[in-house]
């Protein structure tokens, strides 16, 4: 895996999870630049601009059933090209702290994914948040085929999400992989586990370019449980740092993962820890 590209990949997420309202839930992203909380391009000397924003309903759980009904649509993700090269595009997905909800359930019911025919069975709460996407802020049966219809028929297309984010571009990747002739370039960082066997299988078969990044001691990709679920693409396993304190959120971080994998290139000190999940110092030692 080309760590600098999972990073890049992972900087477009971040840049929706700084932009979205998180008090309206809704906020149109079309026509905003893509930059770094530093206000810099995502990638150097290249300026990515939003086409189109994406939207869907949350992750319903026991503790909120009916949160996608409740809630309404939301702000979840972003197409974006690239201003010099139109067929340079990037897709990311946020995930979102009902992921938590999601893990007290430990239901994890599998169900088919109908728009791939043969693809074994999915989870079903991300299976049905990924069937609300949408290029507009309510419900469209022709997402897939909208997706299509804004891209480039020459389109070369990078796909990244954190943690739930991350299931739902999976089946995203899926979707597009088996329903258009575009090649597919998918980073996944914190991702559980999307499908059973068959869904592996096919999935590793129709989009080898899957990069799946998962630091040892997040909980998050150790579920759903692996006697039903499975894993997808190839996997580039992270250890934290000894100055990262161990703590639940802190391991899951978008941020402590772009330090993590920075760390692999010797580019840590570009991508700090963040504060709140640095280890506390040392206490110092009594006076004799």
């Amino acid at each position: 895996m080309n760590v600098q590209a999972a990073i890049n990949a992972g900087l477009f997420v971040q840049f929706v999870y700084n932009n979205w309202n998180a008090v309206s839930q809704t906020t149109d992203l079309d026509g905003r630049e893509v930059v770094t909380t530093a206000g810099l391009p995502v990638i150097a000397g290249k300026t990515y601009t939003v086409l189109k924003t994406i939207y869907s309903n949350d992750l319903a759980t026991d503790i909120n059933p009916q949160r996608p009904l409740l809630e309404g649509f939301k702000t979840i993700g972003i197409v974006a090209q690239n201003a010099a090269d139109n067929a340079d595009i990037f897709i990311a997905v946020r995930g979102t702290e009902n992921i938590w909800e999601w893990i007290q359930d430990f239901k994890f019911l599998p169900r088919p994914f109908p728009n791939v025919s043969g693809s074994g069975l999915t989870e079903d709460g991300f299976t049905d948040m990924y069937l609300s996407f949408s290029l507009t802020a309510g419900p469209s049966a022709t997402f897939m085929a909208d997706i299509k219809a804004l891209l480039p028929t020459n389109a070369m297309v990078t796909v990244a999400g954190h943690s739930l984010g991350a299931a739902l571009v999976t089946l995203f990747a899926m979707d597009m992989a088996a329903n258009s002739n575009l090649p597919i370039w998918l980073y996944t960082l914190a991702s559980p586990r999307v499908g059973d066997l068959s869904f592996h299988n096919l999935f590793n078969h129709i989009v080898p370019n899957t990069f799946r990044v998962a630091n040892r001691l997040d909980i998050v990709p150790k579920t759903p449980p692996p006697l039903f679920y499975f894993h997808v693409g190839d996997e580039t396993e992270l250890i934290p740092s000894n100055t990262m304190k161990f703590d639940i959120l802190c391991e899951h971080h978008l941020t402590s993962y772009f330090n993590m994998l920075a760390t692999l290139i010797g580019q840590q000190a570009l991508y700090p820890i963040d504060a709140d999940c640095l280890k506390a110092p040392p206490a110092a030692a009594p006076h004799a």
